[in-house]
């Protein structure tokens, strides 16, 4: 992206929310994979934070300033289901009946979105945020249809670690800027995890791997050789072995009669290394 700068913004669009769980004991927040928000209609978040000033030589000496991050609010043509259930805590009964319990707790969850520019969209990620139950608002149609939307109520405060939010730049990375909507972003140095992002196996793609608990899936091959690549975030190498055997992303790989073991492991300097594991049924004669 280097050399594109923007001299306007405008529009909003490609709302996303990804799931934030903190783990008490370590004190880090992990994200689940990035979900679209269909309908944006209108943002609006204010900065939360005093401003102190201290007084000393009769003038102002020094200014205290507070980062308490943001609220206001996020307009949406209708609030989709999924996120009334995976953030507001719903629940859907055996009937289809979304129900609301007064004695669960809401969850945090990242936002992405983007702002039009003239050159290129700023890509955005709040990093901590929670959402306050929508209202329940809606009238009468008069000589004209008018389209009622729906308003969350927003607050995004900083991680343990104190970032709030992070932005595209002029000199973002393109492989940074067009995987914004596959993970949650963060710096280098708030990353604990390598993060693989996917796993293809000739025409089957696994997507996505960003949880301990999503490590193996089980696959059919109809042919000898199908070609097994991987994808991870921006820093993370990637090792694929194939029965056991180093295999090069992209390349054919030779199935045995039966079952086949893929392992791939991601890694990252200074972070955590993970392995995942795919079995792969032969069903064919190639």
């Amino acid at each position: 992206m280097s050399g594109t700068t923007n001299k306007v913004k405008f529009g909003l669009k490609n709302c996303h929310y990804a799931k934030a769980t903190l783990d008490p004991d370590t004190n880090t927040v992990t994200f689940g994979t990035p979900v679209a928000i269909p309908g944006a209609v209108n943002l609006s978040l204010d900065p939360e934070g005093d401003t102190e000033p201290f007084y000393a030589d009769d003038m102002v000496y020094y200014t205290t300033t507070a980062n308490n991050g943001y609220s206001g609010d996020l307009e949406l043509a209708l609030l989709p289901d999924h996120f009334r259930k995976e953030i507001l805590k719903e629940t859907e009964d055996a009937n289809g009946v979304m129900v609301e319990d007064s004695t669960v707790e809401t969850e945090h969850f990242a936002l992405l979105f983007e702002f039009s520019g003239d050159k290129k969209k700023i890509r955005h990620c709040l990093y901590y945020c929670s959402a306050a139950r929508p209202k329940i608002e809606g009238k009468t149609n008069e000589d004209s249809k008018e389209v009622q939307t729906e308003t969350l109520e927003l607050t995004a405060t900083p991680l343990p670690n104190g970032l709030v939010k992070v932005k595209t730049g002029v000199n973002t990375s393109e492989a940074v800027y067009n995987a914004w909507y596959s993970g949650v972003y963060q710096t280098e140095g708030a990353q604990t995890s390598a993060v693989l992002t996917g796993i293809t196996i000739g025409s089957l793609t696994l997507t996505p791997f960003f949880s301990a608990d999503a490590t193996s899936y089980t696959a059919e091959t109809a042919n000898d050789e199908d070609a097994v690549s991987a994808t991870a975030a921006v820093g993370t190498t990637v090792t694929i072995l194939v029965n056991g055997t180093a295999h090069t992303s992209g390349d054919d790989a030779t199935w045995e009669s039966g079952t086949n073991t893929v392992t791939v492991i991601a890694s990252k300097t200074g972070c955590t290394s993970t392995a995942y594991t795919v079995t792969v049924t032969k069903t064919g004669q190639g």
